[in-house]
């Protein structure tokens, strides 16, 4: 929400100890590796088939009372028969990690990015259950797969991988889809996942169990097939030390910003502003950024909004309020499946802090249709427009967003709006991993499961965005969008902002 004053934020900000908003960390390693083991069990156990079946059934059953994504994209007939397979499938006993991956394809059919699976606390990986380290790393882009960086000669960067041990790159690609969720229809996260958070050896490890060494059919830059074989390494990847890309070659690096980056171009006529997810500290530096970027006269302004996952959405209005075109909203609508009486049912699985904190925030109201609508508290703050610009520093010069495959969650409904609120502002990059018209969360729970104490991050309401013509289950698209190859990974040339510059330089 807007604040008169940082101190007032700050004021609020401790009211609610937790964040009640759209975002949470999506940056694990992967499903099963999210929460890393401290040190490896001695004595290696299982779950048993009771207890698993026990959970899943308990997991379906609040899923169908409670979950804002139940039936949204995927109906619910369907959502029905992919619980029933998920539970036929669960007919020995299994590590805990394999129960994850064995029901993650389940939770991938709500389409729904804030729904991810966690270990239980404290977990420890089993002895032999470590993965191997695949001596490569991959670009995937497409439906293709491209070697990247590689410890071994076998390989050049650019080689496009056709198949491993048999298996053929789109079946790959297809169960690494399943071992993360994300919004509606969108893939371009899946591709990061798989490519930048090592989800490609996830899903040789996970799904495939492959741990002796590796029979890759590949083909090369220059159009030869050939296959070779290649070793599993015992250690974690070490990148082979290659020269990079001085993208900030003629840029100037501000001060007095904390932990977000200003840059100024040469000529002062452009600036860069890289954000990060959404915290309540971030107030006072855009104060001081946009004061920064008035006193240079900047005409052009790039805003980073890539790998931005979300989080206090309050922040997100307080950025808003820079750059939008007149006083604007971030949300049409915050609703319900269930009335506020109801979070008590699962009451015993939830968290019950986040629960405390949801009812000091929120206050479920009436209900139409199948939704219960839903307004903020005195405590929370106002999070329905119209909101006010600031007094103070607004840019009113050429805005240019870069977007990729995690701009996500509070992220992306800034993002959103401001692309229907700013009539002076172009998107660069890939599309969002937050969906145009809105997601599941404002409100995150942690439902730990009673039996095997997996944990799973569960959203509880539905929030429209104020986005004007979205296309359903997809994210906001680029005006321009930006493609990498595989040298462009390795040495970490940023394609992005050299469209943002060339159009800048346009104007």
């Amino acid at each position: 929400m807007m604040m008169k004053t940082n101190t007032n934020y700050k004021i609020m900000g401790c009211c609610l100890t937790i964040i009640l908003f759209i975002g949470f960390s999506l940056w694990g390693k992967s499903q099963a590796y999210a929460q890393k083991p401290s040190k490896k069990s001695d004595i290696p156990t299982k779950l048993s088939v009771k207890s698993m079946q026990s959970d899943l059934n308990l997991l379906w059953s609040v899923i169908q009372k409670m979950h804002p994504g139940y039936g949204y994209y995927t109906s619910s007939d369907s959502l029905q028969k992919a619980y029933d397979r998920v539970s036929l499938s669960i007919v020995k006993p299994l590590y805990e990690s394999e129960f994850i991956s064995q029901i993650y394809p389940f939770i991938c059919q709500l389409r729904c990015g804030h729904t991810q699976l966690k270990h239980s606390v404290g977990y420890k990986q089993p002895i032999g259950l470590y993965p191997a380290h695949l001596p490569f790393k991959v670009l995937v882009s497409k439906g293709r797969v491209f070697v990247t960086s590689h410890q071994t000669d076998l390989l050049t960067t650019g080689d496009e991988i056709i198949g491993i041990n048999g298996v053929a790159a789109e079946k790959i690609i297809a169960h690494g889809f399943d071992l993360y969720a994300m919004d509606g229809y969108n893939e371009t996260f899946k591709e990061l996942f798989l490519s930048e958070y090592d989800g490609f050896q996830d899903v040789c490890n996970a799904y495939y169990h492959w741990k002796g060494d590796y029979r890759i059919q590949l083909q090369t830059a220059q159009g030869i097939r050939k296959d070779v074989v290649v070793e599993t390494k015992d250690l974690d990847f070490e990148d082979i030390t290659t020269p990079g890309f001085d993208n900030y070659k003629n840029w100037t690096l501000a001060q007095h910003t904390g932990n977000l980056v200003l840059r100024f171009s040469a000529d002062s006529a452009t600036a860069l502003f890289e954000t990060k997810p959404f915290s309540y500290g971030d107030t006072a530096v855009y104060e001081e950024v946009f004061k920064q970027i008035k006193g240079r006269g900047v005409k052009h302004l790039i805003l980073d909004m890539r790998h931005n996952t979300g989080g206090d959405i309050r922040v997100a209005i307080r950025l808003l309020s820079y750059l939008a075109d007149a006083p604007f909203s971030i949300v049409r609508a915050v609703k319900s499946r269930f009335p506020g009486a109801a979070i008590h049912t699962a009451a015993t699985y939830f968290d019950r802090e986040r629960t405390n904190n949801l009812l000091l925030g929120y206050k479920i109201t009436d209900k139409e249709g199948g939704w219960y609508h839903v307004e903020s508290t005195s405590a929370l703050g106002k999070i329905y427009g119209p909101l006010p610009l600031t007094a103070d520093d607004h840019f009113d010069g050429n805005l240019y967003v870069l977007i990729d495959g995690a701009t996500f969650s509070s992220g992306a409904l800034f993002t959103a709006a401001l692309k229907s609120q700013r009539k002076n502002v172009t998107f660069i990059g890939r599309e969002t991993a937050g969906n145009e018209e809105g997601c599941n969360g404002m409100v995150m729970q942690a439902l730990t499961l009673p039996s095997t104490k997996v944990v799973v991050d569960f959203p509880l309401m539905r929030v429209e965005s104020v986005a004007l013509n979205p296309i359903r289950g997809r994210g906001v698209m680029p005006d321009y969008p930006v493609n990498y190859d595989p040298m462009d990974i390795v040495i970490k040339r940023d394609r992005d902002l050299e469209k943002a510059l060339q159009l800048s330089q346009g104007n």
